[in-house]
């Protein structure tokens, strides 16, 4: 059997013709030159032998094919000896290739960008700054980067991040985040409060656990009423108060509450039109730094800059830090144009919906909302009442007067003593 190496010794397939080729094959082997794939095939001149050996051994049996009255006829050649022969005036180009692949096993080493994903509140570029705070930067080695320790420090920092996961694939970070729509706790108020109404309405639900409720569900408020006093009594025996002192009050309070709603804009609204007048300019940045950059200058008075942002990758997974990035200026002329009935309501409605949204992102629970759009010359105007359930309540000082009682014996000078007698 041949060797798994003779392909980078060189192997040569050679063709056997002549008088006696049996007596060939038996000197070789007496000589013990090692011979494989022997074989006859038939050709122009009649049928002969073609076998395969190993280069170093074709060097040395000539003596052996002129004493066998045979020549062998070279058909093919394979092996790296030959490989490095036929192409060795392009040694330049081979090294070249050679250091591609090492430069791009040097950049594998890398980490060269990081996603972040998951995010509404915690935008990606709050999240990048907070990595790079924590020394996670693109251009950091991947043994450096330990994504256990980011999960569980993200977690620390940021109590409303409900699920985090950081990974490394190849030369990106990936990190993905779910937030939770749980509050983030405050700090505990230990000063006596009261918990008073910031709207007027009717209470819904009430649930005390520290302080007197002043109110009870059903009832109708004002803004500014107190809805639980941090003042409590102390009873005695005979419905008599002998004591009163000042805590904290605590209490899940919902209040129902009708908002008035109103909102307006002019019903002119200003177009861009462009004319198809654009300006280009490109740069190249090699990590933090700029390779090339062009930028065109413009006299035009009015335009729109839009920039794509590309980033050179050999996979998915395989970022490389050369970036281009390409700028395009428009020029465009604005229009003044009057809105139809029509879409000055849809965009009247969309106003609405982000209202109601930011509301509800706010805790507070829309429970109708009876608007009428108002399409007039000029201005297009949204009036209505909204029907809300929120906790419309907020804390306030209790002032030490409203319950601690003075003593009547400090002003009437009687200390409780018998008086003496002869």
């Amino acid at each position: 059997m041949m060797h798994r190496f003779d392909f980078l010794r060189g192997e040569v397939f050679v063709e056997l013709s002549g008088t006696s080729p049996e007596r060939f094959f038996n000197i070789c082997r007496s000589r013990k030159i090692p011979l494989y794939a022997i074989s006859t095939q038939v050709t122009e001149k009649g049928t002969c032998y073609v076998a395969k050996m190993r280069l170093k051994d074709y060097l040395r049996i000539r003596p052996t094919a002129k004493k066998a009255h045979c020549i062998p006829y070279v058909r093919k050649r394979l092996g790296v000896p030959f490989f490095v022969k036929k192409y060795r005036k392009r040694i330049v180009f081979f090294a070249g290739g050679l250091y591609c692949f090492w430069f791009m096993w040097l950049l594998s080493c890398f980490v060269w960008d990081i996603s972040v994903t998951g995010g509404f509140v915690h935008t990606e570029e709050k999240l990048l700054s907070y990595l790079r705070d924590n020394n996670i930067t693109c251009g950091m080695r991947c043994e450096d980067v330990n994504c256990t320790d980011i999960e569980r420090q993200l977690r620390i920092d940021y109590p409303d991040i409900g699920w985090v996961s950081a990974e490394l694939r190849g030369t990106k970070l990936y990190l993905r985040i779910a937030e939770t729509d749980m509050p983030i706790m405050k700090e505990e108020n230990t000063a006596p409060v009261h918990l008073v109404a910031t709207a007027d309405g009717m209470v819904e639900t009430l649930v005390c656990r520290r302080g007197t409720p002043l109110v009870k569900e059903g009832d109708v408020v004002k803004k500014g009423d107190i809805l639980v006093s941090g003042v409590v009594s102390v009873i005695g025996d005979n419905e008599v108060e002998v004591n009163r002192y000042a805590v904290t009050a605590e209490a899940d309070i919902t209040l129902k509450t009708v908002k008035n709603y109103v909102h307006s804009f002019p019903r002119k609204a200003e177009e861009q039109n462009f004319t198809g007048k654009t300006k280009k300019g490109y740069k190249i940045s090699y990590g933090n730094r700029k390779i090339f950059s062009h930028m065109p200058s413009h006299s035009y008075a009015n335009y729109a800059i839009i920039t794509e942002d590309a980033v050179l990758s050999v996979h998915e997974h395989f970022p490389l830090p050369l970036r281009m990035q390409k700028t395009t200026v428009s020029e465009y002329v604005p229009v003044v144009r009057e809105l139809t009935e029509e879409e000055a309501k849809v965009q009247a409605q969309q106003a609405l919906d982000r209202y109601l949204s930011y509301l509800t992102e706010n805790r507070t629970t829309i429970l109708s909302a009876e608007t009428e759009t108002v399409v007039e010359k000029d201005t297009v105007k949204t009036t209505g009442k909204l029907l809300l359930l929120s906790e419309a309540w907020e804390q306030i000082p209790v002032q030490e007067d409203e319950w601690r009682q003075k003593n009547a014996d400090e002003y009437s000078g009687n200390n409780d003593e018998p008086s003496g007698g002869a």
